[in-house]
C-alpha cells in the first residue's frame, strides 16, 4: 500500500511539474486583439473564514491593444438585505474604465500599472436619506500569474480619490486604498 501511495505521489508530482506548451510556446502573454475576463474579490480579513460569503462582486473585461497597453471596463454590484421586516435593503453599483501599462516581466508573470475612473451610486437603506452619487479616479499596480496557458490569478492594489454627493448637494472628497485578488482567463 505504501508503494502504491509513493508511486501515485511521484506520478502526480511529475505531471504537475511538466511544462505546458502551446503552439506559440509556453505561457505566452497577452497580445494585441486579445480579451480577458475576470472576477475580482477581496479576502475576508476580519477573523472569520478567509473567503466567507460576500455580498458584492466585480466583473472586469480587459482588451489588449498591444503587448504593453490594455483598456479595462468593470462593473460592481453590492446588495445587503438584513431580512428584518420594515427595513430597507442597501445597495451600491458602479462602473469603471481604465488604462493598463504592462511591463515585460517574466514568461508566466505579467506586471502592470495604470489609472482609471469610476461612477457609482450608493443607497444605505435609510428612510430619510437619499442615495449618494460618486465619481472618482485612481491609480493601481498589479500582477497576473499564469497557472495554465490563458488562465491567471492576480493581485492588485490601488489608491482612489472620489467626490460623493448626497443630501442637499453636499460634496465630500474621500480617499481609500484597496487590495484585490482576481481570477481570469483570456480568449
Amino acid at each position: 500500500m505504501k508503494n502504491l501511495l509513493l508511486f501515485t505521489a511521484l506520478v502526480t508530482f511529475n505531471l504537475a511539474s511538466a511544462q505546458i506548451t502551446t503552439n506559440a510556446g509556453t505561457f505566452n502573454k497577452p497580445a494585441a486583439g486579445e480579451t480577458a475576463f475576470e472576477v475580482n474579490f477581496m479576502p475576508n480579513l476580519d477573523g472569520t473564514a478567509m473567503f466567507a460569503e460576500s455580498n458584492s462582486g466585480t466583473l472586469m473585461m480587459r482588451s489588449f491593444k498591444s503587448e504593453t497597453k490594455a483598456t479595462r471596463l468593470s462593473a460592481s454590484l453590492s446588495f445587503i438585505d438584513t431580512g428584518v421586516e420594515d427595513s430597507n435593503a442597501a445597495y451600491s453599483a458602479s462602473i469603471g474604465y481604465g488604462i493598463e501599462n504592462h511591463f515585460s516581466g517574466a514568461e508566466r508573470l505579467s506586471t502592470f500599472w495604470g489609472y482609471g475612473a469610476n461612477l457609482g451610486i450608493v443607497d444605505a437603506g435609510i428612510d430619510d436619506q437619499d442615495a449618494f452619487f460618486s465619481i472618482g479616479g485612481g491609480v493601481f499596480l498589479g500582477a497576473d500569474y499564469y497557472i495554465i496557458p490563458k488562465v491567471y490569478v492576480g493581485t492588485e492594489i490601488g489608491y482612489n480619490l472620489g467626490i460623493v454627493s448626497g443630501d442637499d448637494t453636499a460634496i465630500g472628497l474621500a480617499g481609500n486604498v484597496t487590495g484585490m485578488l482576481r481570477l481570469g482567463f483570456r480568449l
